[in-house]
């Protein structure tokens, strides 16, 4: 399995690596993972070993979804994680309490859009792993306002809310937020800081 890191903005998107698993464990036990994320409930050390040993090596061979660690700089420590399951090139995060609220996941994000979706004739770093995106889709369930700033803030439109693609924990469907980024939206958002903004798309829920 190759990783791509990406970097940028003041972050370093890498592997993931063992001494991330300790890291895991104690950012995943946050309550607000119990509200919002579909992860296990307790997470546990052993969750957090499988997807770091199994779950993010695995979808990477198999091109199922891209999963980064994301850092300060590339020998730092772990602060979140950021993912692009592919084919449909949905992007999911998450981000360490302690670090929540000085822009690390907009930066993340922003990395990860400029990757994605380069500009039209170009070839991005993530090469024909993502050449047939024509955008990128991001849902959160509802009430996770802090996943939604970030969407709005990257240049995702509102999509609508309907049921999730990720069941919960418990097998149920839920509702949640839907966003989408064209690849000419994310142009425009590389230079116009209030892209996303404008135009006839619905107003966002929160």
């Amino acid at each position: 399995m190759t990783v791509t890191p990406l970097s940028g903005r003041g972050i370093s998107l890498t592997e993931l690596r063992d001494a991330d698993v300790s890291r895991i464990a104690e950012y995943c036990a946050d309550p607000a993972f119990e509200r919002f994320m579909s992860t296990p409930w307790p997470y546990t050390t052993a969750d957090a070993t499988w997807f770091v040993h199994e779950y993010a090596p695995a979808a990477w061979r198999d091109g199922t979804e891209l999963v980064w660690a994301i850092r300060r700089d590339p020998d730092g420590p772990l602060l979140g994680t950021i993912g692009l399951k592919l084919p449909r090139g949905e992007i999911s995060f998450w981000l360490g309490a302690p670090h929540r609220g000085g822009g690390i996941m907009s930066a993340a994000v922003a990395v990860v859009v400029e990757a994605a979706l380069p500009p039209e004739g170009a070839t991005g770093p993530l090469g024909p792993r993502v050449a047939h995106l024509a955008a990128l889709h991001w849902e959160a369930v509802v009430g996770n306002t802090a996943s939604l700033r970030v969407a709005q803030r990257a240049g995702f439109a509102y999509a609508g809310t309907g049921p999730g693609s990720v069941p919960a924990r418990t097998g149920e469907v839920t509702e949640c937020w839907h966003g989408v980024l064209t690849r000419a939206a994310a142009s425009a958002a590389a230079t116009d800081a209030a892209a996303g903004s404008a135009g006839h798309q619905p107003p966002w829920p929160a």
